[in-house]
């Protein structure tokens, strides 16, 4: 038998409501997937309903339709809105894209033993060339360490921004830190972060610095500082 009662809430991105009955009572749960009528509803409605219960046994409508003439029933009202169906809450999503990100950074690096090798290869020459230049400018091997540490940083924050929808840090930026020395931080941050890794024009650019590093440094201990000590005595008297 049918009821008469008002539609008090309804959340039609999710498709349910609940009705207060004309003759008072209980609230009843109403699903959209009991909904007949040629459109979907609004809290204020006035509805008809049979009451029934679900297998819990709790109230629920199992037959609503507006409180108005008799209309043909449209299957597509008991679908989700397309709009909505293909949305998604913007903080839903960066916490979606967090927790891919967390799960890329702790489920480790891959052949981690061969890449520390290559790093380290890679250092040989600089710390080399510092150890030499040690008496006389015993900063520099510090300004290698401080610029590894402000590029891992950089790294970390471009990271965490592009997780969170917020501003970037500028590509220039961060090879501009490479350059002044803090291409080890970013090496060991591309693989920590799993950030710019497969961006080939990045990657390109970020190696070519790596190159340039070594070159200069080859030169100085091997070459009779051919190339390098006049660009070394400039850098020097900065």
């Amino acid at each position: 038998m049918e009821q008469r009662g008002t539609l008090k809430s309804w959340n039609d991105q999710q498709g349910f409501g609940f009705i207060r009955p004309q003759q008072g009572g209980v609230e009843v749960f109403a699903h959209i997937s009991a909904l007949r009528g040629e459109r979907r509803p609004v809290a204020g409605d006035a509805v008809l309903y049979v009451a029934g219960h679900d297998p819990k046994g709790r109230l629920r409508a199992e037959h609503v339709r507006l409180d108005a003439p008799i209309s043909l029933d449209d299957p597509s009202i008991r679908q989700r809105p397309r709009g909505q169906r293909s949305s998604r809450p913007a903080a839903a999503a960066r916490a979606v894209r967090l927790g891919q990100s967390r799960r890329l950074c702790t489920q480790g690096i891959q052949h981690l033993g061969l890449k520390l090798l290559v790093l380290a290869a890679l250092c040989g020459l600089p710390l080399a060339g510092c150890w030499q230049l040690a008496t006389a400018q015993p900063l520099l091997i510090w300004l290698y360490l401080s610029a590894s540490v402000l590029t891992f940083i950089f790294y970390w924050q471009d990271k965490r921004s592009a997780i969170s929808g917020r501003w970037r840090v500028s590509e220039n930026r961060l090879h501009l830190a490479e350059l002044l020395g803090g291409w080890p931080g970013a090496l060991v941050a591309q693989q920590v972060f799993r950030h710019k890794t497969r961006k080939l024009s990045f990657q390109l650019l970020c190696w070519g610095i790596v190159l340039l590093h070594q070159l200069f440094w080859f030169d100085y201990l091997f070459l009779q500082q051919r190339f390098s000590a006049p660009l070394l005595q400039r850098l020097l008297t900065l």
